[in-house]
């Protein structure tokens, strides 16, 4: 949770108020690619419980969350352009087709080859190149690009189909007479997501913009069934920075994907997070429902601070909590008008049927049924005292310390987790208040300290723009000024994304006397962590 822990080297360099055009088209770039994932993530979620035998879920996600941003306008670089993007780099690494469309690099859902008209002729934008067609690499690093249409490997039994000179074949044809650059973008073995895996022997494929290309000729040829095709050389345009691509095989006939390794052993600049190890398998030692691993690069071996994981709170013993007078439900809070814990939370039930945050709970106070009520433990009204519901895990940030992530899909108004840790008084914890997770509590002078015992809740980092939210929670006790500090997801999280909530939460904050810089790295960023 040490946001402002022993990186404090900048953040005028990260400030929205001297960001330049170019950051702030690369800050829009990467919105538009976070509202796609999320939404990818969320789609796939739904289908994957209502259709649970559909083979075609992933393409029938991705095609429904690229439609639906553009219905609402969210698609960005709009006009098609011939040349370079602004806001997109040499070397990003997209994790699918549809990624390319929804940020401007390649507009073309299917075909291969994108392009402009102007003026009654057409120039080329991009090409994407895949296994689908016989492309292949010249051993002095050409590309032989295989023209669109008439798709030359269906085979002898498909009745044979020439390629023609129009679409995008007459739009590269267009870019070689006039020297006109085409951005071209490699399909590569291996997905990108922190990590390059391998699942059931088949390899994830993700796409890497190349750069820009020259097309140098033009040939026509009979393919591999007889079926006349288009081959186009092209050569990479100099002084362009590397990228984290090699091809496997430069043999002219080789239709093998491109890899990620350093092209000619230029080292990567951050194009490639390094591979991360699991440290720890389960930090909690079995005592949450889900493991709670410690991942890190593979060059770190740096581990967290030694403490206790606990998962409940340590009170002093100052504190005299007496019971929760409970409800005498007997079938599950049905019957909301007899409730008393219903009654409690101003005749609302916190959560709704899937057991998430109701939308119109606007009260940071919740009261949820506990050891005192007669109703069961699947009760509607018991979310946060089963514990952590997600797979979480904790991993070694940039800037910020140690950070928690999420492995799971995480929908929204879900609890997440508790911020869990000694409770005492400022007393008792006045002497401790230069340590990194001492959380106020927001009534009265009481504090959380999980310097020694505490979850996985302190790690977890501040942002002004958080995806988690604090809620104040009573199920066991009557004091009120000792509420649980329940953390619930104020958006959809997808899978990989990290857990973030405001340290200037009024339902209580975190306590830092170290550096007040944020590097949270959001638009919404003022540049400071206590205000």
């Amino acid at each position: 949770m040490n946001a402002s822990k022993p990186y404090r080297k900048r953040h005028e360099d990260c400030s929205r108020s001297t960001s330049s055009g170019k950051e702030l088209k690369r800050w829009k770039v990467n919105r538009t690619l976070v509202t796609f994932r999320n939404l990818f993530e969320k789609l796939m979620h739904e289908y994957k419980v209502y259709e649970p035998g559909n083979s075609k879920v992933k393409t029938k996600a991705l095609m429904e969350a690229a439609r639906t941003m553009r219905r609402e306008h969210q698609w960005e670089n709009t006009q098609k352009c011939v040349g370079h993007i602004l806001g997109i780099d040499v070397g990003d690494v997209f994790q699918n087709w549809a990624e390319l469309n929804v940020i401007g690099l390649h507009r073309q859902f299917w075909n291969g080859i994108d392009y402009k008209v102007m003026d009654n002729s057409s120039l080329a934008t991009s090409i994407v190149v895949t296994d689908r067609y016989d492309n292949a690499w010249k051993s002095n690093g050409t590309l032989v690009y295989e023209g669109q249409g008439g798709n030359p490997n269906v085979g002898r039994n498909i009745s044979l189909i020439d390629q023609t000179l129009k679409g995008g074949n007459l739009a590269l044809k267009n870019s070689m007479q006039a020297r006109s650059p085409v951005r071209v973008i490699l399909k590569v073995c291996g997905k990108f997501d922190g990590e390059f895996s391998k699942t059931s022997n088949n390899f994830h494929h993700s796409y890497v913009y190349d750069g820009l290309y020259l097309v140098d000729t033009m040939k026509i040829e009979r393919g591999k069934y007889g079926k006349l095709v288009f081959k186009f050389a092209l050569n990479r345009i100099l002084v362009q920075p590397q990228t984290c691509v090699a091809l496997k095989d430069h043999g002219e006939n080789s239709r093998q994907l491109a890899s990620f390794t350093p092209r000619k052993k230029h080292k990567p600049k951050g194009c490639v997070a390094q591979k991360e190890v699991v440290r720890i398998k389960d930090l909690s030692n079995g005592g949450e429902k889900f493991s709670v691993r410690v991942v890190t690069s593979s060059d770190c071996v740096q581990l967290p601070t030694s403490f206790d994981y606990v998962v409940n709170n340590i009170y002093s013993n100052k504190f005299n909590l007496a019971f929760l007078g409970g409800c005498d439900c007997a079938d599950g809070c049905v019957d909301k008008e007899s409730c008393v814990c219903f009654r409690k939370n101003g005749s609302r039930m916190p959560n709704d049927c899937n057991k998430r945050l109701a939308s119109d709970m606007e009260s940071s106070f919740i009261y949820e049924c506990g050891p005192s009520c007669k109703c069961s433990s699947s009760c509607i009204n018991r979310v946060t005292q089963h514990g952590i519901q997600f797979q979480l895990e904790i991993f070694k940030t940039e800037l910020k310390g140690w950070g928690v992530r999420t492995r799971s899909f995480i929908p929204s108004g879900s609890f997440v987790c508790e911020y869990i840790g000694e409770v005492s008084d400022y007393m008792e914890a006045r002497w401790r208040l230069d340590d990194d997770y001492i959380f106020h509590m927001g009534v009265g002078k009481v504090f959380i300290n999980a310097s020694k015992c505490g979850n996985v809740g302190r790690f977890i980092n501040h942002s002004c723009s958080p995806n988690l939210c604090v809620k104040d929670v009573m199920y066991d006790h009557n004091d009120k000024s000792l509420p649980h500090k329940m953390m619930f997801a104020v958006r959809d999280i997808a899978a990989g994304r990290e857990l973030t909530y405001d340290y200037n939460d009024s339902n209580g904050k975190l306590i830092n006397c170290k550096s007040n810089s944020c590097y949270c790295g959001t638009p919404e960023c003022n540049g400071q962590i206590y205000i």
